[in-house]
């Protein structure tokens, strides 16, 4: 049995879920814009489906809901972001505009987030940089353990946003992107070394144990005529009218939530 919510319901059970949690109100309302946004998109996996596990993760200290970003410039078209432990995108958004401001100034731009808990959906922060004008990409990486000891960052996920003047952003997503040269520099970049990893995914994101998850992010920016050629013969995707026929449903519609999910959520 399910439950038709309207994205602004979701947006709002989500914030005072987390905030219930131990959230302060600001960090609450940028996760639960990420939520609804990922609803909006179709992608549970991605949005109301991790609140139990982010829930559990708030009480047991894997994710800091009240961490202050920290955010230092370490060059003219280089930024980096310090979550302090805390949730990737409060840290994002606290350097998405200088990002964007350095990349109109320098053709490109880097922002890297540390310290970090997993990011679920890089679509969005690359797509922010799409709609304004700017072509953008954004892995996650995710921390695992090494065969000696310790532990590395493995990427998880890229995503390319090309901006299209006439119409929405071309969003181009790649769940195995381990084996890029992209992926390992946004490894080292993350703190781990720059060795290939054989399983994106790295471990699982639900659980009480453990420490801080440490997870490292990096969002580039770049002026469109400095990959001119590219931008030229990039055509869009077919998945691209799929996603907006998705975002004009569930903005009319609602979002079918099941009834256990819905009731795992408020009782979590």
């Amino acid at each position: 049995m399910n439950e038709f919510l309207s994205l602004a319901d979701i947006e709002a059970l989500a914030g005072d879920v987390l905030i219930r949690a131990g959230t302060s109100d600001a960090n609450a309302a940028i996760v639960a814009r990420s939520i609804r946004l990922a609803e909006r998109d179709g992608l549970r996996a991605a949005g109301l489906a991790t609140l139990p596990a982010v829930v559990e993760h708030l009480r047991c200290g894997r994710v800091n809901g009240r961490a202050v970003p920290r955010l230092t410039r370490t060059g003219p078209a280089a930024l980096s972001v310090d979550a302090g432990g805390g949730f990737a995108c409060p840290a994002i958004e606290d350097g998405h505009g200088h990002l964007l401001q350095s990349a109109r100034d320098n053709g490109i731009a880097m922002l890297t987030i540390h310290d970090a808990y997993p990011m679920t959906l890089p679509a969005h922060p690359a797509e922010g940089c799409a709609m304004a004008g700017l072509v953008g990409i954004c892995m996650a990486t995710v921390r695992v353990p090494r065969p000696g000891g310790g532990d590395t960052a493995a990427p998880r996920q890229m995503t390319l946003a090309l901006p299209n003047d006439d119409g929405p952003p071309t969003i181009l997503q790649d769940r195995a992107a381990a084996g890029s040269a992209f992926a390992s520099l946004v490894q080292v970049l993350a703190g781990g070394s720059a060795t290939p990893q054989s399983d994106p995914g790295g471990p699982e994101f639900e659980g009480p144990l453990g420490g801080p998850f440490r997870s490292g992010h990096c969002l580039l920016a770049i002026k469109p005529e400095t990959l001119h050629a590219m931008a030229d013969h990039t055509q869009p995707e077919p998945a691209a009218d799929i996603l907006q026929d998705t975002r004009t449903r569930t903005g009319t519609h609602g979002v079918a939530v099941p009834a256990d999910l819905l009731q795992q959520i408020i009782t979590a």
